[in-house]
């Protein structure tokens, strides 16, 4: 009777003692700081440090990387904007080529979120080096807590034909020339649009006959979709 008396005598006890830790694991989480969203400024200092060119990388960032130059010098020598409201940045200017000439451009770059603490970085370069004019784009996929990874471009965006870039026909210059596609983002919305491009030898052959590809050509509007993680057409 003692022992049964004694037992129901504990119950009312650890009730209280399980609401009390309950209570104070509860504060400790709400307590813990959320980690901080992800900004441009911070992504693309990430970005840099883990980053190793190629030999044959001639945009302006990159030759200031192999100079060994942290991100907030190589950075200020390629006059920043860095708009983290918008998750936006540009940065424009020159770095010096090894035989001493210039390499100019712009490096846009733009976060499209698919939560306050993951999403895509669209990384757009456009520069001229040794005499020519180059473009590319890269995606890559953000997570707090997890490794970057680089994404293809089909993961990320619909496949684009030819016509989709082109104001009607192909002109004489580029009939049999496969269309190559950079991508700009933008700054203001989570819009992302596609530009066709061509290597400087069909450029060039444009030029000789006056086609004006600004003019034959086209730009195609793609809008993020945070639900997938992908593009999709604007129409």
């Amino acid at each position: 009777m003692r022992l049964r008396s004694g037992m129901l005598a504990t119950v009312p006890e650890l009730m209280c003692l399980r609401l009390v830790c309950s209570g104070l694991a509860w504060l400790l989480i709400s307590a813990a700081p959320a980690p901080a969203p992800l900004t441009i400024t911070e992504v693309l200092r990430a970005q840099y440090a883990a980053w190793t060119p190629v030999a044959a990388d001639t945009t302006p960032l990159a030759l200031l990387k192999t100079l060994a130059l942290d991100w907030e010098a190589a950075s200020a020598q390629l006059s920043p904007l860095l708009d983290d409201a918008h998750a936006y940045a540009e940065l424009r200017g020159m770095s010096p080529l090894p035989d001493g000439r210039k390499s100019v451009g712009v490096m846009r770059a733009a976060l499209y979120l698919t939560s306050a603490r993951s999403g895509t970085l669209v990384l757009n370069d456009d520069w001229c080096a040794a005499g020519l004019c180059k473009a590319r784009t890269r995606f890559v996929l953000l997570a707090l807590g997890r490794a970057n990874l680089p994404l293809a471009e089909a993961r990320v965006v619909p496949r684009i034909l030819d016509r989709d870039l082109l104001n009607g026909p192909p002109p004489e210059c580029l009939k049999g020339v496969t269309l190559g596609v950079q991508y700009l983002p933008s700054r203001y919305d989570t819009g992302l649009t596609a530009m066709a491009t061509v290597s400087p030898q069909v450029r060039a052959g444009c030029e000789q006959t006056g086609t004006e590809l600004a003019l034959v050509t086209r730009p195609l509007r793609l809008n993020w979709n945070a639900a997938t993680g992908k593009f999709v057409r604007a129409w």
